[in-house]
């Protein structure tokens, strides 16, 4: 996701590049194998990025806006590294790690949350939670309102920023645990779908290759659509007419409870995203 972000800030067109307060960056890695995977990534570009490993209170001493990329599991090792919690004072933290509130991050660096009266010397927190879609630019990246509120140059720096990989959408501190599933998990639960309908089409006789492009081709054209304002129910009756294909097809998904099962599926993984704040390995045990 580091990757991803990273690409679309280089390669932001010029007037939105010209709305980010910084022109160059630094990647934090651990190993020498990422070390040189991202330098020949961006080996144009190494006159703006420098890549370093295991410096990472160097690094954010050198910086104004620190992006926090590292795995769920890592983050409170990191936030515990000597140093980094006076080398983060007065700067923007960025959190894209799922599972750690606003108020984890900062109980895990100052021993307490923070609060209207308490900012001085400490880090303004951000949460946030981009999807796999930054990969290709189209993320969608929820950006928690935060208590107190981010100085409005900070809340414009971080909405620049994900506006490079995709779409951002400001969400309330009561709804991330829902983004978590709603945005982030809904592109495995398409690829699925897509799936699905690829090896039918071929069980019926489409080459593979072929049912790639006519179910991605649709899946991309009916989402265009539904961007445009076109209501789901309205877009699906569109595309019936009386003893047609389309309407036994779904008569077929209705008789098997699709709509049920992926509404389950989409409530089942809020839940466990949810139980990500307070219970380490989420499903090992379900109470």
């Amino acid at each position: 996701m580091g990757t991803a972000i990273l690409n679309g800030l280089l390669n932001a067109p010029p007037e939105e590049a010209n709305k980010l307060p910084f022109t160059r960056f630094i990647a934090c890695v651990r190993s020498q194998n990422s070390e040189e995977r991202l330098k020949e990534r961006f080996s144009e570009h190494l006159d703006k990025v420098e890549v370093t490993r295991g410096e990472n209170i160097s690094a954010v001493q050198k910086s104004e806006v620190i992006i926090l990329g590292s795995d769920p599991a890592d983050i409170e090792t990191l936030l515990s590294q000597q140093g980094l919690r006076e080398a983060v004072a007065n700067r923007l933290l960025i959190s894209i790690a799922a599972g750690w509130t606003r108020q984890k991050l900062e109980q895990r660096l100052y021993g307490s949350e923070t609060t209207a009266i308490n900012t001085n010397g400490r880090a303004w927190v951000v949460r946030t939670l981009p999807n796999i879609a930054a990969q290709v630019s189209q993320s969608l990246t929820a950006i928690e309102a935060s208590e107190p509120a981010l100085p409005i140059e900070y809340l414009e720096i971080t909405t620049a920023i994900f506006r490079q990989i995709g779409r951002p959408v400001h969400v309330d501190a009561r709804l991330m645990n829902v983004t978590t599933a709603v945005g982030g998990s809904t592109p495995a639960f398409f690829a699925v779908i897509c799936d699905a309908l690829i090896d039918a089409a071929v069980a019926v006789g489409m080459p593979r290759g072929l049912a790639h492009t006519m179910i991605f081709q649709s899946m991309q054209g009916t989402a265009t659509m539904l961007q445009g304002g076109v209501h789901p129910a309205l877009l699906r009756d569109q595309g019936t007419s009386p003893e047609g294909c389309t309407i036994g097809g779904l008569m077929v998904m209705e008789e098997a409870g699709v709509r049920g099962h992926v509404g389950r599926a989409l409530r089942e993984a809020v839940t466990l995203a949810r139980l990500m704040e307070t219970t380490e390995h989420v499903n090992d045990t379900r109470h």
